[in-house]
């Protein structure tokens, strides 16, 4: 019974809990100009971080702990190089004939608009930085922990995968290419004990990302 009342009151503060994740990511969707959107970021990466730290801490108390492990040398190359495989292998798979091609057009998309506008920056800075660390303290800090509290590790590792994956919303080759990716980054942040690992990680796919999208534009 309590665990039903942990998995109620998860859902229900799901919502609002995704701004907190994610919503520095939303460079362009609430003002316009350039200041205004280097404001919003700040602002939102100000209140997100902190609030993410204080609310895990709270699940999980050894969590603050594990923030504070140095990221060894050997996990910072595994991170950079399972990110790099795994960009591979989404482009690869892609462009195999006998899979479905992506029917979205991803220079087409509002992120990559926003990169060739004047919030460029803006936008990469938030991209490739406060959003990673922001969806690392959310998703393999708050929900994983929240959902192993409930489930255990293995379940909460898939649950929170596929909910990553699921607000993600791509096309179904690079969906499971990021599945896969999402399941590493936490088997990567157990094996180094800590959160930092994955982050990097994130940072780093983030990173190849936005410059595979700005040199096809």
């Amino acid at each position: 019974m309590n665990k039903l009342k942990q998995l109620v009151i998860g859902i229900i503060l799901f919502i609002p809990f995704l701004f907190l994740a994610s919503g520095v990511s939303l460079v362009d969707c609430f003002f316009e100009g350039v200041l205004l959107n280097w404001l919003f970021i700040v602002i939102a990466a100000s209140i997100s971080i902190p609030s993410l730290l204080f609310i895990d801490r709270h699940i999980k108390p050894s969590s603050t702990q594990q923030l504070n492990q140095p990221l060894k040398a050997r996990y910072f190359y595994i991170a950079v190089i399972w990110t790099i495989f795994i960009v591979v292998l989404t482009i690869t798979l892609n462009n195999l004939p006998f899979l479905p091609a992506p029917t979205d057009n991803v220079l087409q998309s509002s992120t990559a608009k926003v990169l060739t506008g004047p919030s460029r920056w803006p936008m990469i800075i938030s991209l490739c930085f406060l959003t990673p660390i922001c969806e690392e303290l959310g998703f393999r800090g708050v929900i994983q922990d929240y959902l192993a509290s409930i489930f255990g590790y293995w379940p909460s590792v898939l649950i929170t995968s596929l909910i990553f994956v699921f607000l993600h919303g791509l096309e179904i080759v690079a969906s499971l290419c990021l599945l896969l990716a999402a399941i590493g980054f936490s088997l990567l942040n157990r094996a180094s004990v800590t959160i930092k690992t994955s982050i990097v990680s994130h940072m780093t796919y983030n990173i190849i990302v936005t410059i595979l999208v700005m040199l096809r534009l």
